[in-house]
């Protein structure tokens, strides 16, 4: 797989927009209600647990008179910073429940069994560390360079920014489960081979986006179900660029 892989970034590979959009579909069919449960109780668990820190640094007390506090602290560099630190981590540990949305789709396309459970599999070893690490570097830096544009008041540059980091960031996590690569190669090939097919991806995604935002319309609950369409494109845009190999470290460890 390594050496395909290599291949691909050197060589480049084909993406063709109607066979992402058919096959992202046709997985997301498959998965969109094991998934979006998946996404409530997510959403739960981190509604609970902004709550709970929320409560413990600012308390309950006076919960208006807080968001004004909080409004007029925004532009303080201690709390942009201390923001951009907590951000970080959330991102890098959440990141693995992003590995299992997307995986959801290898098991739907490969006709094998689909629990909620599998949301939660890149917990586990080998795979959180470099998961996590990967998205600590990726958090790291976009925290650096975010809070110098917001001191800079830089908002246009530092969304574009924000933008670019996620669009170069769309193989990190399919090659770090599905292509043997660690948390560093993961992200340099990624950057690699985003910039192979720069438009296609873009539009893809941005085609993903509309279609999760439909969600909105069913009293924004639907919201919760369609945005695994996410997943489904990221998932398709791996798959026909980078492919698989018939025995995968994946299947191996029972992650199936």
């Amino acid at each position: 797989m390594r050496e395909i892989i290599e291949k691909k970034v050197r060589e480049g590979y084909n993406l063709d927009l109607g066979s992402l959009i058919d096959e992202s579909f046709a997985t997301f069919k498959k998965t969109f209600l094991i998934a979006g449960l998946g996404m409530l109780i997510i959403s739960i668990v981190m509604i609970i647990i902004y709550m709970g820190i929320f409560g413990v640094i600012y308390g309950f007390a006076n919960i208006s008179e807080t968001m004004t506090s909080i409004e007029m602290k925004a532009t303080e560099p201690a709390f942009i910073i201390g923001n951009a630190i907590v951000t970080m981590f959330f991102s890098a540990l959440f990141a693995p429940i992003t590995a299992g949305f997307i995986h959801l789709n290898h098991l739907a396309n490969t006709n094998q069994e689909i629990q909620i459970g599998t949301i939660f599999d890149f917990y586990k070893a080998p795979f959180f560390k470099q998961i996590f690490m990967s998205y600590l570097i990726i958090g790291f830096t976009t925290a650096v360079v975010t809070s110098l544009l917001t001191f800079m008041e830089f908002e246009l540059l530092n969304m574009l920014f924000q933008i670019v980091i996620a669009l170069f960031s769309t193989f990190t996590i399919p090659l770090i489960i599905y292509g043997e690569q660690n948390y560093i190669e993961a992200i340099t090939k990624s950057i690699q081979l985003f910039i192979k097919q720069p438009f296609i991806i873009i539009i893809a995604l941005i085609i993903a986006g509309i279609g999760m935002l439909i969600g909105i319309f069913a009293l924004c609950i639907g919201l919760i179900f369609t945005i695994s369409y996410l997943y489904s494109m990221y998932y398709a845009i791996y798959a026909q660029a980078i492919g698989f190999d018939d025995k995968s470290a994946i299947d191996e460890i029972g992650l199936e």
